[in-house]
């Protein structure tokens, strides 16, 4: 009997270990899409949040241009 729970304890820590190392946080965010002016950004960015699409997003400016996070 103390083998086997020593086995199923093991188990449960291995196969717990083992989803918290390749679980994705909830609020990862990916690129939406990149554009040349911020307006156009921030109205895409709107339009995706009041279809649904997403619930959080925002817009940053790198090498000229402003990518759509959400």
């Amino acid at each position: 009997m103390r083998k086997a729970r020593a086995l199923l304890v093991s188990a449960l820590l291995a196969g717990g270990v083992l989803t918290t190392f390749t679980a994705t946080p909830a609020h990862a965010e990916s690129l939406r899409g990149v554009y040349y002016e911020y307006s156009e950004c921030q109205r895409v960015g709107q339009y995706g949040y009041s279809q649904g699409w997403w619930g959080f997003w925002h817009c940053e400016y790198q090498y000229n241009y402003y990518f759509l996070y959400a």
